[in-house]
């Protein structure tokens, strides 16, 4: 039996689990206004969901859409698109406005658990400077960009298409200053030397705790190092470890394409000071005598990946009886920390991977292993750090 929306008719197909819409409307290809009929799978809600995007895009009294449509219509196509060219083709270079698989993932739960709810039913021209306030209230700062950049990208695309004159999310708001209801703070460099690291050595997570802990790694950069990659450097009789920061490995453990990072200042040389230097030449030579491939080797010729680094570093706090905080405390430990040695603000933000301030840090400050090798050495010799057990033979055999 037809069962007929607001604007067309939505009926049952003979073949099980399709739908046939049938409206009248122009869409445009030269035959004007006449009658059109699609069949596709899903199911009655789906039929009345694509027939009010049929209406929105070519009836002759085109609705404005809902926040909802304008997503479905043309946000969510884009960001589709754009994840695609990527996955195509991930090379830095290629990048420009394409999005990675996180950040579609981030977009899509951003939509789902924020943005949606509160507004997807609101027509995009009814949507009032106090509607959007409303919702980043209630969000902590982070999320609040978030909702804030997506309802911004959404109404883009409305003024674009047409939908609406102007949009809103062009003026400034109050952003919350809130942040996430959770330990994820810092430890200090007593409590990272004496605490943590015995409880995580000879563990599979302990490689990517000392690059994040003493080496300022981002904890997908962690997991990337290659053994071959590692050289020991030597200046003014302080060894270290110069590894370069090439690529970074997703969750699922996948390995990016070598410069794939988080922005195009992220790929640098990164400088591990003794005494961490000394273990990660030993895991350096370690693994290169089982035929190891990665710093942190799953055994089986492939990076650890960040979800199974994260549980085992989960479980070695809980053995030692150290509270749990998030892993990238670490790198926000490890910023903290090496501000107290002596080396200079824009070169910490360089060795972060940060652009820097200003035009110098932007334009004209590079860094190279070399010279971040005799700042470190430079800082080392003035302040050695020096621990009550050897990073070499472990914890318990120093005991």
């Amino acid at each position: 039996m037809s069962q007929r929306s607001s604007w067309g008719s939505n009926c049952p197909a003979r073949r099980k689990g399709h739908r046939v819409l049938r409206y009248w409307a122009d869409t445009h290809d030269g035959t004007g206004y006449r009658r059109h009929c699609e069949t596709f799978r899903g199911s009655k809600r789906d039929g009345d969901r694509r027939l009010a995007e049929i209406r929105v895009l070519h009836a002759d009294d085109r609705p404005v859409p809902t926040l909802g449509q304008a997503y479905d219509l043309w946000f969510l196509p884009d960001m589709r698109r754009r994840l695609d060219e990527y996955l195509r083709d991930p090379r830095p270079g290629k990048r420009g406005e394409l999005m990675k698989p996180g950040t579609f993932k981030q977009a899509e739960s951003t939509w789902r658990n924020h943005v949606g709810p509160a507004l997807s039913r609101v027509p995009v021209g009814d949507i009032r400077y106090s509607d959007v306030q409303d919702l980043l209230d209630g969000k902590t700062e982070q999320t609040a960009q978030r909702c804030k950049s997506m309802i911004r990208g959404i109404l883009r695309m409305c003024v674009l298409n047409g939908a609406v004159e102007s949009n809103v999310c062009d003026n400034s708001f109050r952003m919350p200053s809130r942040s996430e209801k959770r330990d994820d703070g810092i430890w200090t460099l007593g409590e990272l030397d004496e605490a943590l690291w015995p409880a995580v050595w000879g563990r599979p997570c302990e490689p990517a705790f000392i690059m994040c802990a003493f080496a300022s790694c981002r904890t997908g950069e962690a997991m990337s190092p290659m053994l071959s990659e590692i050289e020991r450097v030597e200046v003014g009789g302080v060894v270290m470890a110069s590894v370069p920061i090439l690529r970074q490995v997703s969750n699922g453990g996948v390995v990016s394409a070598s410069g794939d990072l988080k922005n195009r200042w992220s790929p640098r040389p990164v400088v591990v000071p003794p005494p961490w230097s000394e273990r990660v030449l030993q895991l350096r030579d370690e693994g290169a005598a089982r035929g190891e491939v990665w710093l942190s080797d799953n055994g089986f010729g492939d990076p650890l990946n960040q979800n199974r680094m994260r549980y085992d570093f989960d479980r070695a706090l809980d053995s030692a009886g150290i509270g749990r905080r998030q892993f990238r405390a670490l790198r926000r430990s490890w910023r903290s920390w090496i501000a107290t040695m002596g080396i200079s603000p824009e070169i910490l933000e360089k060795m972060m991977g940060h652009v820097g301030d200003g035009t110098t840090g932007r334009h004209y400050l590079k860094v190279t292993a070399r010279s971040i090798a005799d700042e470190v050495a430079r800082a080392f010799s003035a302040r050695p750090i020096t621990l009550s057990w050897d990073p070499v033979r472990g914890p318990k055999l120093s005991d």
